[in-house]
């Protein structure tokens, strides 16, 4: 009860402006994390839109159905998709053409503005992100159009943003961005699970009393 708790003061302890960067740091699924997520912010009047990455939202939702998880707040939820085939949820817009980033950020960015223009107290999930840059050549000017999106929206009172990641996809050459993605973010959280324990471990909040704070359920 007492992990459960600290859990809950953590998310109601996000506020808007932030981003919160939560890695998977083992080879488990995110759809337990993102069907949380989704019932949290709908429970507290957020708007949600999911940055669906190569189909990564189609995938989470099947996987959550396999696991007995009710599905249906999955298609409740407005969608930016950028690649992939399959449709989930109300999909407003769809970049299809993946392979060039400046010009997927910025028909990314003129369906977002308008879309947080539109829409306040929004709740920003994004899914897949590291599809996106295994699918594009990591050079100094993909990350810097990469990260630039990011750390545009850090303290815009319109949204709430959480980057689900998969650390895996940062090895090695990658790891450059990660480390970027991280000191951009005001939350980083690391999740890893053994056995059938599942550890959170809060490496960074702009709550100084959650910070370094460490988990286990």
């Amino acid at each position: 009860m007492v992990v459960q708790g600290m859990l809950q003061k953590l998310w109601d302890s996000l506020k808007m402006g932030e981003i919160v960067l939560i890695e998977r740091t083992d080879i488990k699924d995110q759809y337990l994390g993102v069907h949380h997520m989704i019932e949290w912010g709908m429970d507290r009047g957020y708007r949600i839109l999911i940055v669906d990455v190569m189909d990564s939202f189609h995938l989470i939702k099947a996987k959550a159905g396999l696991r007995g998880l009710k599905t249906g707040i999955f298609n409740d939820v407005d969608v930016i998709k950028i690649g992939g085939k399959v449709q989930v949820g109300n999909v407003i817009e769809w970049i299809e053409d993946i392979v060039e980033p400046v010009i997927v950020v910025g028909k990314f960015r003129e369906a977002y503005e308008k879309y947080l223009n539109e829409n306040k107290k929004t709740l920003v999930m994004v899914i897949g992100l590291e599809k996106l840059i295994l699918a594009s050549e990591i050079i100094p000017k993909n990350v810097h159009v990469m990260t630039w999106l990011v750390s545009r929206y850090v303290g815009d009172p319109r949204r709430l943003s959480v980057l689900f990641v998969k650390r895996y996809a940062f090895d090695k050459g990658n790891q450059e961005l990660l480390g970027l993605l991280e000191d951009i973010s005001t939350t980083v959280i690391k999740i890893s699970s053994k056995e059938k324990t599942t550890e959170f471990n809060i490496v960074k909040s702009i709550e100084p009393e959650l910070e370094g704070v460490c988990m286990r359920i």
